[in-house]
């Protein structure tokens, strides 16, 4: 078993595999994965392959105890509402953009995307970002962290991004200016974390003020997102969109 530093609590010890997103949102099944010596590391004997993962996708970087209590939390409302968007998603005709309404309690559904950014980054950034932690290890904290932001889009697209926290230098005009993101898609919605940051493009639905809901109440949310095709690996980028 691996070990090392959890990616929340931060306490050594052994790692369990956290699935991102969590099994009941349909990740249960093989799935090839490319990494970054896949992709870029052109003298690696990996480049260009593929690696098989029989539990779908996901990373060990959780310790049980964090895995198993955000879990309990967090997930069954999560997979309910990954449930419903396919539903809305198989539903609307005109899929540049998809409308529907959802009976979720946003709270909870918030609070497990934002466990999904903390156990992609294998380098723990993302849990050690001001108040991420004590919002998501007390299932009552509705304080949601003031400088991170969390972005919604429709997606059905076979290429799936995995990315966990990373910086990105955008020249805008005369300037290169710092954005850190991190992204997770899966059919039907992918997930874009911005810390500090602006999101790629206007297309985004920032989706942050699911926070501002007491924990466990069940609402209707009505949303509208676009249909964003995913194409490579570079984050952010669309086919059907200019970045």
């Amino acid at each position: 078993m691996t070990e090392g530093n959890c990616v929340l609590c931060g306490k050594w010890g052994p790692l369990t595999f956290e699935h991102i997103p969590p099994q009941c949102a349909s990740n249960n099944k093989v799935i090839y994965v490319q990494k970054h010596e896949h992709l870029f590391e052109e003298n690696s004997k990996l480049f260009g392959k593929k690696m098989r993962s029989q539990r779908g996708f996901g990373k060990q970087t959780l310790c049980a105890s964090c895995n198993n209590d955000t879990g309990s939390w967090y997930v069954k409302d999560f997979c309910e509402f990954s449930k419903q968007g396919l539903e809305v998603f198989t539903a609307n005709t005109i899929k540049e953009y998809v409308r529907g309404e959802y009976i979720i309690k946003p709270q909870n559904v918030l609070k497990q995307i934002l466990m999904m950014f903390v156990a992609a980054d294998s380098d723990g950034a993302v849990g050690q970002i001001e108040g991420v932690r004590e919002y998501l290890l007390n299932k009552d904290n509705c304080n949601f962290p003031p400088d991170i932001k969390i972005y919604l889009y429709s997606n059905s697209s076979s290429h799936k991004r995995l990315l966990g926290y990373m910086t990105v230098w955008d020249k805008e005009g005369d300037q290169l200016v710092k954005k850190q993101w991190s992204e997770i898609n899966f059919k039907p919605f992918g997930y874009f974390l911005t810390h500090n940051s602006p999101p790629p493009n206007p297309f985004l639905v920032d989706i942050t003020d699911f926070g501002s809901t007491p924990f466990d109440k069940k609402m209707i949310v009505t949303l509208t997102t676009a249909h964003l095709v995913v194409q490579n690996p570079m984050i952010g980028y669309y086919k059907n969109v200019e970045s």
